[in-house]
């Protein structure tokens, strides 16, 4: 069992997390608990100390108790309360056990390199093609939404602006990357890939997965000229190159130009009238129902249709509320109130410094901008989102973090 996780399960990581729900979901489940019974035989318990983990703990006990008690379903409460305890225990098990030594880690960034580069081309397959190459088409909206391989679910985009933000975490161990031979190789790359990047998002017709690529681009691109990786020769020469690539693409694309952003821009100015601002505006109303404690995780749908039923549709066929608020903050909010919302971004602050310390004191701030950049993409509270809560949204976000505790553990074991 443990040859097979260290030999070859790296390799098989991304695919059973991203491209099935189901598949994923028991994946998790099955590491968490042999996890656990390594950590009884022979691992040992050393993680339960990590601060982080800890208020993930209260967290997920607090939802368990009080929220569930005060929820509009009790029950069900519970029992996707005691499913939470999942996610940050398989985080846990990614950092100690299944890539905690560096082969397991690059056998695993390896195979999500390839993953990544098979979503892009995929996803311009069906942009030109208007079909990916199972044969899945367009998302039927105006403009066309694209899913690549995820068949009617037009978040390829989404997908694409948060498992970008892994490969790059093996440059925090790459030391050769300090000479300047390798040094001007990886920063050609970074303006390329960039420019890659941003078009595929681009045409996806996703909103704030663009914002999102482009923050991680400006991230990482702040953290390269603190590092004095770039000067303003490279800098305006290689951005003024990228500018020109998106700009003529954007003048022979004005529908896909037009969807990504003009549009954008219009739903920021009229926020409050945007299905976004109604959307939000709806769970605020939800959450100023039980402002404190919630109605219950996962209850946010029912307790929004008893409030405003059919005013406030994600779903037009049933005219009802939609699953989730499309927004972390909001959801906490609604679903496990004020007390649970700053529990839960408790742990992101302790989880956030924690992982930059160790960065910030040797100020290797690519580094920094790297590790920041996980946390960014997968916790930022205004982004918009599908339910966080959810399997497959969920193993995204905390496969993310088990590898940036990975590369943190290891990079600490080298110093």
């Amino acid at each position: 069992m443990t040859n097979f996780i260290k030999n070859y399960f790296p390799y098989l990581l991304p695919l059973l997390l991203i491209f099935s729900r189901s598949i994923a979901d028991i994946t998790i489940v099955l590491i968490s608990v042999s996890f656990l019974y390594f950590s009884y035989k022979s691992l040992g318990w050393e993680w339960l100390k990590e601060k982080w983990f800890c208020f993930a703990m209260v967290f997920a006990i607090y939802c368990l108790t009080i929220n569930s008690s005060m929820s509009i379903n009790s029950l069900e409460s519970i029992s996707y309360s005691i499913f939470f305890f999942r996610w940050p225990i398989f985080a846990m098990a990614l950092s100690y056990w299944v890539l905690s030594d560096l082969e397991s880690l690059k056998k695993f960034l390896f195979s999500t390199t390839i993953i990544l580069i098979f979503l892009i081309f995929d996803t311009w397959w069906q942009f030109i093609f208007g079909k990916d190459i199972f044969g899945f088409e367009v998302y039927l909206t105006d403009p066309l939404r694209l899913t690549g391989p995820f068949k009617d679910n037009p978040h390829i985009g989404a997908w694409i602006s948060k498992i970008v933000a892994l490969p790059p975490l093996f440059l925090i161990l790459y030391d050769k990357i300090k000479t300047q031979k390798h040094q001007n190789y990886f920063i050609y790359s970074f303006f390329i890939i960039s420019t890659i990047l941003f078009l595929t998002v681009f045409i996806t017709g996703e909103r704030m997965a663009l914002l999102l690529i482009l923050a991680s681009i400006f991230i990482i691109f702040v953290g390269l000229i603190f590092d004095g990786a770039l000067s303003i020769k490279k800098v305006s020469l290689l951005f003024t190159c990228s500018l020109l690539s998106i700009i003529v693409f954007s003048y022979f694309f004005p529908n896909v130009t037009d969807r990504a952003f003009f549009s954008t821009i219009d739903k920021i100015v009229n926020w409050k009238t945007s299905d976004y601002g109604l959307i939000w505006h709806g769970a605020y109303d939800v959450w100023m129902q039980s402002p404190f404690f919630g109605v219950g995780l996962h209850k946010y749908k029912e307790a929004c249709d008893l409030l405003i039923p059919g005013t406030l549709s994600l779903n037009l066929s049933d005219f009802s509320c939609g699953m989730h608020p499309h927004n972390i903050s909001l959801q906490l909010l609604t679903e496990t109130g004020a007390i649970g919302f700053l529990l839960f971004y408790l742990i992101i602050f302790t989880l956030a410094i924690s992982s930059l310390k160790v960065y910030f004191e040797r100020k290797l701030w690519l580094s920094s901008a790297l590790v920041f950049n996980v946390i960014f993409t997968c916790f930022l509270p205004i982004a918009s989102n599908t339910s966080f809560f959810s399997n497959k949204y969920g193993a995204l976000v905390w496969l993310l973090v088990g590898v940036m505790l990975a590369t943190n553990r290891l990079f600490s074991k080298s110093i």
